[in-house]
């Protein structure tokens, strides 16, 4: 069976059920640190050692604060913990200026600072892992600085992120960047479900849609690097503002390897309007693109090797807004 007949043979198409954490625990939150129970996050975080656990309780947390102890893990009871409102710094609630890092199970939402950048996670060290995150309706959910060294995200969700174009749902600042088995949905005022900087920057097994956001690109690759698309969904909504479904390369190379391979997707190309599946500047990049179904109207160069339809009806899929799943 050709590359493209497996693809088509694993498509499931159903409308996106996902496990939303609850976050309802009324509840008086505990936080423990290494088993014994501390009064505050900024405690917890002030009194930490290399190589301990912080476990934050049932509930929801109206506090903030600033890590500085590397090789921390940062663990909430899956469904039940929700960071709310609160930032230190002007940045966030978990402004992490550490390295080796691990943060799992947390809901954040309602994060808004006076530079319209707020971040879940703002990450000012080296090496991130996010697992089991829930990150909505913020500024941005993660925000690293230049030089972030390895950032993982890992069975998580980021949903209705993003401020006057400038944040998004995830922005990295470099170093190299994995998503795996992880839903981006719905940016607004202009952002973009993933921005990165990254020298590297690979998504797999993940769901990256529009839906009924007023958002930007769907991914955008800056300054150029290995890019790297596979077995992903990938939805371009009606309302979305930029023509461009990824942009590559737009502020100038930066990286000495430059370049694109997307294998075994679904790209649904549904803006109202001209659109580009990649934009890549100058055509200084010629990209693997091979093994796809694409819905919509693609450049000439990215037929050759994939399928296309015009419409989802043609192409076997169910009408928007539900999100076909790839097996």
């Amino acid at each position: 069976m050709s590359g493209v007949g497996r693809l088509l043979a694993k498509v499931r198409c159903s409308f996106l059920t996902l496990c939303l954490f609850t976050a309802g625990v009324l509840a008086e939150p505990q936080i423990l640190l290494q088993g014994k129970p501390v009064a505050s996050l900024v405690d917890a975080f002030a009194e930490a050692k290399p190589g301990d656990v912080i476990e934050l309780g049932a509930g929801i947390y109206n506090q903030a604060a600033v890590l500085k102890t590397d090789f921390v893990t940062i663990r909430g009871v899956p469904g039940q913990t929700h960071l709310r409102t609160a930032a230190i710094e002007g940045k966030g609630p978990l402004v992490i200026r550490a390295s080796d890092i691990v943060i799992e199970h947390i809901e954040c939402s309602g994060i808004s600072v006076p530079h319209k950048n707020g971040a879940c996670v703002r990450f000012e060290g080296k090496n991130l892992e996010l697992n089991h995150v829930y990150f909505h309706d913020s500024e941005q959910g993660l925000l690293t600085g230049h030089e972030p060294g390895l950032v993982v995200i890992r069975n998580s969700r980021f949903e209705r992120l993003g401020k006057n174009g400038q944040a998004h749902g995830i922005y990295v600042g470099g170093g190299e960047l994995y998503i795996v088995d992880s839903f981006f949905l719905a940016s607004k005022s202009e952002g973009m479900e993933i921005k990165s900087r990254a020298q590297k920057t690979v998504v797999e097994r993940t769901t990256v849609a529009s839906l009924d956001g007023v958002d930007s690109r769907l991914l955008d690759i800056p300054n150029g690097g290995v890019l790297v698309i596979r077995d992903s969904v990938l939805q371009q909504g009606e309302q979305t503002s930029n023509g461009d479904m990824i942009g590559y390369g737009l502020e100038g190379y930066k990286h000495e390897v430059n370049s694109i391979e997307a294998s075994g997707n679904i790209f649904l190309m549904e803006r109202n309007g001209i659109n580009t599946l990649l934009h890549i500047k100058n055509d200084q990049v010629v990209p693997y693109v091979v093994g796809n179904l694409i819905v919509g109207r693609p450049a000439a160069a990215l037929r050759e090797g994939n399928m296309v339809f015009s419409s989802r009806e043609e192409a076997g899929l169910p009408a928007a807004p539900a999100l076909p799943t790839l097996q």
